[in-house]
């Protein structure tokens, strides 16, 4: 009557998951009574996320990168919700989950488990839209890497591509992202950034923006497979006007061990030599 599926449900009943004012609101409709007081913990939480020490030290190394201040890597909670946004009460990560496979059933499992009390990380990480279950779970594994999920402005970051808002074309707000810090340098990881060339306006499934030494670089990673990338000559054309490097993945590989190391080392082998 909700409009929720059962594991949901059953996270928020055993205290697993958070739920929304929203989400809450409904069921106290459907029942006819208020909920108890227990389930309102922790609900509706609002203001900036406070960045953790590795945020901060990513973001710096960023700063370096691009011979900026600190102060012009700009973070923030999104103010005002997408036009694409996803209501939480959705459960948007459940359909991929249940008929992708049981591996990327066990790894949202994992990520609901590991971000349990990050309501923060779900207001953010439910409003992004994906064009495929493959790219929705590429996004889970990173989500599993536990680097925090911010607004970030690209162009402050030395994002070398020209951004642009997919509705509207014109300069873009902030994008939602992972910041990660790891040993060998920074990224940060958006998806879906939609990037005007000289032909128009295409979307990138994911742009990272890596930073390691003073050096920074802007590559993005594209999950391919059929029906959507039958045409290798479009796909050639896409990467030549974006000129940076690109990683192709295949939607079957999505799943395989190893994957996300892979990326960033690659990622990181594009840093132009000191």
């Amino acid at each position: 009557m909700a409009g929720f599926c059962q594991p949901y449900l059953a996270q928020v009943e055993r205290g697993v998951r958070p739920i929304s004012v929203r989400a809450l609101q409904l069921l106290e409709t459907v029942y006819g009574k208020k909920v108890s007081g227990s389930l309102r913990k922790g609900v509706g939480r609002r203001g900036s996320p406070r960045l953790t020490a590795a945020t901060r030290q990513a973001l710096k190394e960023m700063a370096v990168a691009i011979r900026s201040f600190w102060k012009d890597a700009e973070t923030q909670k999104p103010r005002h919700p997408q036009a694409h946004q996803v209501r939480r009460s959705s459960d948007p990560l459940w359909p991929m989950a249940l008929h992708l496979s049981l591996e990327a059933r066990q790894e949202v499992e994992l990520l609901e488990k590991l971000r349990a009390e990050d309501e923060q990380f779900w207001r953010q990480f439910n409003s992004l839209r994906f064009d495929s279950w493959s790219e929705k779970r590429l996004l889970v594994r990173v989500g599993l890497l536990g680097g925090q999920m911010l607004g970030v402005r690209l162009d402050r970051l030395g994002c070398s591509l020209r951004v642009v808002d997919g509705l509207t074309g014109k300069k873009p707000g902030l994008h939602r992202g992972f910041v990660l810090k790891g040993k060998e340098g920074s990224v940060v990881w958006c998806p879906q950034v939609a990037v005007k060339v000289h032909f128009g306006i295409v979307c990138v499934d994911n742009l990272l923006i890596v930073s390691a030494g003073g050096r920074q670089v802007t590559v993005a990673v594209e999950v391919q497979g059929a029906p959507y990338h039958l045409n290798a000559q479009r796909e050639l054309r896409r990467v030549r006007a974006l000129g940076i490097p690109v990683l192709p993945i295949d939607a079957g590989e999505i799943g395989s061990p190893g994957l996300i190391k892979r990326i960033l080392l690659w990622a990181h082998h594009q840093l132009p030599a000191a």
